[in-house]
């Protein structure tokens, strides 16, 4: 079936790692596929969410193709809001593929690049700025990992310029960029209230690098709340050995600097027990 695959899933850690990685925080990140997607990328039926773009077909078809599109009701030469009843006909999975399909039967190639998918439900013409050879390439690869959509993800906001906007969590310049303009600040303003709730919710405490070089500390989905690193005991001192000191064989003052040599030790011991106790 068109749309399902392994669907292997990313957890929090790897948010964390691309968070690291760009310089940004977790909760900016995650709120954008949020509003994009409500943070999942799947129907309830197990396929990948896509939205067909009509707009975008139209702008990939000409001549007599064009014209079949159009009169199918699968092409037209203008965006049209929700409010407007743009996506009237995609109410749930099985109305979205089926406009999918169809449109596949007159240009493969130019369907999947009319299909926002995943999620982070990016645009399937963006293909080769997310690193694929093609948007049909691009949408199977989605199918099959949360990890090429993470990667996709990346290369997007990186090569349209985005890592600084979401650095000074400039939503505004998100939405304009991301979703192509024409929804006056809506998608901007839901960002925002996201990324507030998840940076005092499930992203609260985080702190940069601490979860990209263990990311088996965090659980895949953390509870709400702060994310709790593992806590290592405090390491015992060791059995207390005294070296054997020669007092004829080294002199008097080779003795007592051996002896307090052998006080240092034991004060080097309790103090890394001692500090062990507060880590």
């Amino acid at each position: 079936m068109i749309g399902k695959g392994k669907a292997v899933a990313i957890g929090a850690s790897d948010i964390a790692m691309l968070a690291d990685k760009l310089e940004v925080h977790p909760a900016d990140l995650e709120a954008i596929s949020e509003v994009e997607s409500g943070g999942f990328g799947w129907f309830k039926d197990g396929r990948i969410k896509i939205l067909f773009e009509k707009h975008q077909f139209y702008k990939r078809l000409d001549g007599s193709t064009r014209n079949k599109a159009v009169r199918a009701g699968l092409a037209r030469r203008i965006w049209i809001s929700p409010k407007n009843g743009g996506y009237k006909e995609q109410s749930n999975s099985n109305a979205r593929y089926n406009i999918l399909e169809k449109a596949i039967a007159y240009d493969e190639e130019a369907a999947y690049q009319s299909a926002s998918i995943g999620r982070y439900q990016i645009m399937g013409f963006n293909y080769g700025i997310c690193g694929f050879i093609s948007a049909k390439h691009m949408f199977i690869n989605f199918v099959e990992s949360e990890a090429h959509q993470l990667r996709a993800f990346s290369n997007f906001l990186k090569g349209n310029s985005l890592v600084p906007a979401i650095r000074r969590r400039d939503f505004e310049k998100i939405e304009t960029v991301y979703n192509g303009g024409g929804l006056n600040g809506v998608y901007a303003k839901r960002m925002e209230r996201a990324s507030n709730r998840l940076r005092a919710g499930k992203w609260k405490g985080y702190v940069p690098g601490l979860l990209s070089p263990t990311p088996e500390k965090i659980a895949p989905t953390p509870p709400a709340g702060s994310i709790t690193l593992e806590k290592h005991e405090p390491v015992p001192p060791q059995p207390d050995i005294k070296p054997k000191v020669n007092a004829r064989a080294i002199g008097l003052s080779g003795a007592i600097a051996a002896a307090f040599a052998v006080v240092a030790t034991q004060w080097a011991a309790v103090s890394t027990w001692i500090g062990g106790l507060f880590q």
